[in-house]
């Protein structure tokens, strides 16, 4: 089978510069220069194929967008008056014992602990013997704090 002179040829963003003169696994493998300056050595299939467009830094481009992107719609929609609303309703933590957030047993005290940060700030932070006043401590702070918010920006319905 003939090779295939891919020196000059432009694949996403990597130039081949010349064969490297040997073969992976039975594929040519050929020096490419990427448009961040880094060298890299990669298949002729992978590059012909669009399988390797860079060096790795587009995968890195693509993620930090995807990453700003993010953060943008979340301090549009989600960031009110520092609360992020998605987490007052967000889901349990699988590794939760008691069924309900921000209630968790405290073995070396033997004590339920029902716990509420709001703003930053821990507004709830006591122990009940019954794992049902716990929960009922935590409910009626989620009412105080979470709801009026919640309703505020119409996302009590989540």
């Amino acid at each position: 089978m003939a090779r295939i002179d891919l020196t000059g040829q432009r694949f996403g963003r990597l130039v081949a510069i010349k064969d490297a003169g040997y073969v992976d696994h039975g594929h040519r493998v050929w020096e490419c220069k990427c448009d961040c300056g880094n060298t890299v050595f990669v298949r002729a299939g992978s590059l012909k194929s669009g399988y390797t467009k860079s060096c790795g830094c587009l995968q890195a481009s693509i993620s930090r967008e995807n990453l700003e992107k993010a953060h943008k719609w979340g301090r549009t929609h989600d960031l009110k008056e520092h609360t992020k609303l998605s987490v007052l309703n967000g889901k349990i933590s699988s590794a939760n014992k008691s069924g309900v957030r921000g209630v968790y047993w405290k073995g070396p005290r033997k004590l339920w602990i029902a716990r509420l940060y709001f703003k930053g700030v821990l507004v709830l932070d006591s122990g009940f013997a019954k794992k049902e006043d716990a929960i009922k401590a935590r409910r009626e702070a989620e009412e105080k704090y979470f709801k009026p918010i919640l309703e505020k920006y119409h996302r009590d319905k989540e």
